[in-house]
């Protein structure tokens, strides 16, 4: 199981390095997903490669996890520009990971999105970090573009 992981974590280490050279006039965004569902985690970043598409001067590098533990053994060797995480996962759920991230990274934004929007589970994401935006499943497109604005400070916006 470990050299499972070693070796997602390492395949998923090349493909990110190899995504950050950009254009003279483009800003890389990099942002690591974490959900136990791909078919989720997919589904955001092809909306986020068609705004980055449909957007002068930005693009966005995107990884993706399963796993929240290797997630953020990741973070621990790069620095992203955003964390999109989901709330319900095995192991080191959504909202833990939150709490890990935000004692050893204060500064990186994160995006919560889940299934479960309970009191109980937004209270403990916005004990971790005050700053945290929760967006429900399934969500809007034009919200998490909203979302990645307010935390990143971008102009972007949803194509019509």
């Amino acid at each position: 199981m470990t050299n499972d992981i070693n070796e997602i974590f390492e395949a998923e280490l090349q493909k990110y390095h190899q995504g950050n050279i950009s254009g003279k006039n483009e800003k890389v965004i990099k942002i690591v997903m974490v959900d136990d569902l791909k078919s989720i985690s997919s589904s955001m970043k092809r909306e986020l490669m068609f705004v980055a598409k449909n957007s002068d001067g930005y693009r966005f590098n995107i990884i993706d996890f399963q796993d929240s533990e290797v997630a953020l053994k990741f973070l621990e060797a790069n620095q992203p520009d955003l964390l999109i995480s989901d709330i319900k996962m095995p192991f080191l759920t959504g909202d833990k990971l939150v709490e890990e991230v935000k004692k050893r990274y204060p500064n990186l934004p994160i995006i919560v999105v889940t299934g479960y929007a309970t009191r109980d589970n937004i209270l403990s994401v916005y004990k971790s970090d005050k700053n945290s935006i929760i967006l429900t499943k399934p969500w809007e497109p034009k919200r998490l573009v909203q979302a990645l604005n307010k935390l990143l400070g971008l102009e972007l916006s949803w194509p019509e």
